[in-house]
């Protein structure tokens, strides 16, 4: 069980110019934390400090649970696959993690099955379609075993149907996992989220509950909704 997500006092930047100053953000340790705010916001920034991926330049990254350190799946906004077949790129991160043969074999082909994606596992990955291959990204980040799952525009690129797929998947993976997403669709958003989180400029704007969101008194907040929901 989670027991704790959060970014402390974190300060990032560029150039000897910082992005975040002090930002400090509580996540939830349940359900969907939904992150929205306008281009450029930091909204990817915040899931590769997660990841670590970056690393602040100070503050502190605290995750926490009842065992052990929770580990991370990682899904990123941009994709990037080996030039091989769709079998070899899911089983590459159960290679590097000494899996043997035949448990690879069995994962690759139960995760494909799952999602209805096991006609496709001889074909190139790069040679696949946008969408295809943004699903398979997203396939991919459910190979391993882990706590939490970050994901930045997971469904970008993704046609109405497998958007639906991915939704009902989430919403069904909330029971058991934490779930950390960054979206551009606010109906998305509405759609699978527990909690909010606005980030504008660097800078935490508001973290609620979404039926708490709703009902904000943030002029920021509301204007954001307003524009791009009502």
């Amino acid at each position: 069980m989670i027991k704790k997500i959060s970014l402390k006092n974190i300060n990032f930047g560029f150039n000897q110019k910082f992005f975040f100053k002090n930002l400090s953000i509580n996540f939830g340790t349940k359900g969907i934390s939904v992150i929205i705010g306008p281009n450029g916001s930091g909204k990817s920034l915040i899931t590769k400090l997660l990841k670590g991926i970056i690393f602040p330049h100070s503050g502190e990254i605290q995750l926490s649970s009842e065992k052990a350190t929770p580990k991370i799946s990682y899904l990123s906004q941009k994709i990037t696959f080996l030039r091989r077949d769709v079998h070899s790129n899911l089983a590459y991160p159960l290679v590097i993690r000494d899996y043997q043969n035949e448990q690879i074999k069995l994962k690759v082909s139960e995760v494909l099955k799952n999602f209805n994606f096991l006609d496709k596992v001889n074909f190139s990955a790069r040679s696949l379609s946008k969408g295809n291959k943004q699903f398979l990204a997203f396939i991919r980040s459910q190979i391993i075993q882990y706590d939490i799952l970050v994901l930045d525009e997971p469904c970008s690129n993704l046609d109405f149907e497998s958007i639906k797929i991915i939704e009902k998947y989430l919403l069904n993976l909330k029971k058991e996992k934490k779930i950390i997403m960054v979206t551009h669709d606010m109906f998305q958003a509405m759609r699978l989220a527990d909690e909010i989180i606005i980030i504008n400029n660097g800078e935490l704007i508001e973290a609620s509950k979404k039926k708490d969101i709703l009902k904000s008194k943030n002029s920021f907040t509301q204007n954001f909704f307003t524009k791009h929901v009502f």
